[in-house]
């Protein structure tokens, strides 16, 4: 029997529903832990009431809302994206059907529910089709798919999974980049509040003078700059943040962020200042990034969503979907 946590409630229980993401299966972890979730609904979905169930067997978290299309639904957390699946648990067959057992004991007040984030090979997904499907009609939204390096073997094993002529585009720009003094440094004092305002700052000032930030089309501002801020303070004083900036002559032009969760690098964001766009100024940022990586014995790079240019730098990674339960039975 599951219970409904009011939002302080689970707010205090956020160390054991990371526990139940560590622990679920088939699922993108780091965008279902509270460091995405969280911040995501607090930043682009204000507007939407959490509804949020723990028990025996894990959780379920959604928000509830309105839409004059699809009517009353429920949704993750995170569902701007839809990485994030909204079911954690180690059991997938007892969770669904506490999940399936919650939710349909409320199924007066939401008239479409989404399950994101879900592998459709997984367990919990097939236990989540039956049981739902005694009751409701089911449909499949699109899937979402994400891109991940292996760092098996080091940076020589990384780079041998790329292609020669990328090897040897990433090493040139490489030594460019140190030919012309510039510089790296890590992030640093990002567990303490002042420490991650300074970091911060810092990076927002390199973001505004990107082709995207110059485009208003950056991190830098709005609900996206909300969302990286509030991340940053849950992921910092975990220890989890690993970013760089890049100086020359003691001026900032590039940074690299990204977090540590069930040991992987999830990549966050990568800028550079648009006046030194002919530098490659992003690859080196990444090729920088894996370097410590491996050498801090990280084992896999999550690049995130399908974007085309990711494909050179990874193999395939997860690929979820969306399970759309309708309210009215058959």
């Amino acid at each position: 029997m599951m219970q409904r946590l009011e939002p302080d409630a689970f707010a205090a229980r956020l160390d054991a529903f990371d526990a139940a993401v560590l622990a679920t299966e088939g699922i993108d972890h780091f965008c279902t832990s509270s460091a995405w979730v969280v911040p995501a609904r607090e930043a682009f979905h204000p507007e939407t009431t959490p509804v949020v169930f723990e028990g025996a067997e894990g959780f379920v978290a959604l928000a509830r809302d309105d839409s004059a299309t699809v009517g009353r639904y429920l949704a993750p957390l995170e569902a701007m994206w839809g990485l994030a699946s909204p079911v954690a648990g180690a059991r997938p067959v007892p969770l669904a059907r506490e999940v399936v057992g919650a939710l349909s004991a409320i199924d007066d007040s939401w008239d479409t529910l989404w399950l994101c984030g879900l592998s459709r090979d997984s367990r919990l997904f097939k236990a989540l089709v039956a049981g739902f499907g005694k009751r409701f009609r089911l449909g499949l939204g699109p899937e979402t798919r994400r891109y991940t390096a292996s760092l098996e073997g080091g940076l020589d094993g990384f780079m041998s999974r790329r292609s020669a002529k990328f090897r040897a585009n990433l090493r040139r720009a490489a030594r460019q980049v140190e030919a012309d003094g510039f510089a790296f440094e890590a992030a640093h004092d990002v567990r303490s509040a002042a420490g991650r305002e300074t970091f911060f700052e810092r990076l927002m000032a390199i973001e505004a003078r990107s082709w995207k930030g110059l485009a208003d089309s950056g991190v830098n501002e709005g609900p996206m700059r909300q969302f990286y801020r509030q991340m940053l303070d849950r992921i910092g004083p975990a220890g989890q943040v690993r970013a760089l900036v890049l100086t020359r002559d003691g001026e900032d032009v590039a940074y690299i962020l990204g977090g540590l969760f069930a040991g992987a690098y999830r990549g966050l964001q990568v800028s550079f200042d648009d006046r030194f766009r002919a530098l490659s100024l992003g690859n080196v940022m990444q090729l920088e990034m894996i370097r410590r990586l491996c050498d801090e014995g990280v084992g896999w790079y999550d690049l995130g969503s399908d974007i085309p240019y990711k494909a050179r730098w990874a193999e395939d990674g997860l690929t979820t979907v969306t399970l759309v339960v309708l309210g009215a039975p058959p």
